[in-house]
């Protein structure tokens, strides 16, 4: 090709093919890019939050459902990050949240520890273990529940789980011997 062919083809390229080729480079797994909460909707059973980048036209919606105590969870840290809380969802609209692409979708950074597949090791643990705390101090019927949780966990959480009770088993085993 030469130049002057090249120079044709960029210059009839339109501003659908720009943005789009533009969005393909940002939507690497790992990016991190800052978008503005352009709405927010809180419904009876539902909390939507749509995101605006400044280089896209097409706005980014997340829905959490306010009946999850996980959902509850993740619309919980997106406050804090914007130093707000829970109840003042509401007034999430005008603020920035980094959005990380995961592969195949954008999440808000402060909620990846609640997300199946995302986050640290150690944020996944210290998030379930907030959530185990809250189900135990709301609910009598806790044995129910935690037999539903472990249930619902993705394989990555339960070989987690299990590594963590055989060390816990390990050292209660050691400190037996020893005393």
């Amino acid at each position: 090709m030469s130049e002057t062919e090249s120079q044709v083809t960029a210059s009839t390229e339109s501003p659908a093919e720009y943005e789009h080729l533009h969005r393909k480079r940002k939507e690497t797994a790992g990016t991190v890019e800052l978008a503005e909460v352009v709405d927010v909707w809180v419904g009876e059973s539902e909390l939507v939050c749509r995101f605006q980048f400044d280089w896209a036209t097409d706005t980014i919606q997340r829905r959490y459902d306010l009946d999850s105590d996980r959902d509850i969870a993740k619309v919980e840290r997106l406050c804090e990050a914007n130093g707000l809380q829970f109840e003042q969802a509401s007034h999430l609209e005008g603020s920035l949240v980094e959005l990380e692409y995961t592969g195949s979708q954008w999440l808000p950074r402060p909620e990846a520890a609640y997300t199946d597949g995302e986050g640290s090791a150690v944020e996944t643990f210290r998030a379930e273990w907030r959530l185990l705390v809250a189900e135990l101090a709301q609910s009598p019927a806790f044995l129910r529940r935690g037999i539903e949780r472990v249930r619902a966990l993705s394989t990555t959480q339960l070989i987690i789980g299990v590594i963590l009770v055989k060390k816990v088993a390990i050292i209660a085993l050691l400190a037996h011997l020893l005393l």
